[in-house]
């Protein structure tokens, strides 16, 4: 895959060049001026206001996201209530059981009004698990979108700089030295984050601690347990 040609067009080109030249003009950095890396760099109005303008659309971005992921976010909290309840309740009817009661075959074949309430909270963990992992990756496909288009932007401002700094360079008196174009700070936006969308997720649901009791009188618990952390999601 070869070098990608730039997206800014030939009017966009001239605004920034004349630009450069207006800024070029208006402030002359001293020459003899060195940053803390040797090189002088110039923070010019033009530069400013890409990187204003980039921020800002970030934010937007970020408060679409929230405005089109409100919805799912509330659900998501409410699974989590929802399911730290059912796993106290499975718990707690686990416990009831005799200790030789508590194995997998025997809650999934087992007779009377104990097991079939253990096995009808089972479905409902599992349903619940999976529309919370569905959520979740609507969520995250949502926030992905928005990080991306937040991040092309601001690859599109740092092609912007790089036409209107070339420009700057010429229209300035060749320094002695070369001169660094200031850099996009991308840390406090929506572009610059590497996690996705953890952050606004839900803090888990972990129970009471009476599974662990439970899990800890049993001799064999269940193949597959509803009480264990890899159902607590």
């Amino acid at each position: 895959m070869g070098i990608q040609p730039l997206r800014i067009g030939p009017f966009a080109r001239r605004l920034l060049e004349r630009r450069a030249r207006q800024d070029a003009e208006a402030t002359r950095p001293p020459r003899d001026t060195p940053s803390a890396e040797g090189t002088p760099t110039v923070a010019t109005p033009t530069i400013t206001a890409l990187q204003a303008r980039a921020n800002a659309y970030a934010r937007r971005e970020e408060q679409r996201f929230f405005s089109r992921s409100r919805r799912d976010l509330a659900e998501q909290r409410g699974l989590a209530q929802a399911l730290a309840a059912d796993l106290d309740a499975y718990d707690d009817r686990l416990e009831a059981l005799a200790p030789a009661e508590r194995t997998a075959s025997r809650i999934a074949d087992g007779d009377g009004a104990a097991f079939q309430e253990l096995r009808r909270l089972r479905r409902r963990i599992a349903q619940r698990n999976a529309r919370a992992e569905q959520l979740g990756a609507s969520i995250n496909a949502r926030f992905t979108a928005a990080r991306l288009r937040a991040s092309r932007h601001f690859d599109r401002s740092d092609e912007k700089i790089a036409v209107y700094w070339s420009a700057y360079l010429r229209a300035l008196t060749q320094p002695s030295g070369a001169v660094r174009a200031p850099a996009l700070h991308r840390a406090d936006s929506l572009a610059g984050r590497e996690t996705s969308v953890d952050i606004w997720h839900p803090v888990e649901p972990v129970g009471t601690g009476r599974a662990a009791g439970a899990a800890s009188s049993a001799p064999s618990a269940p193949s597959v347990e509803p009480g264990s952390p890899d159902a607590r999601t």
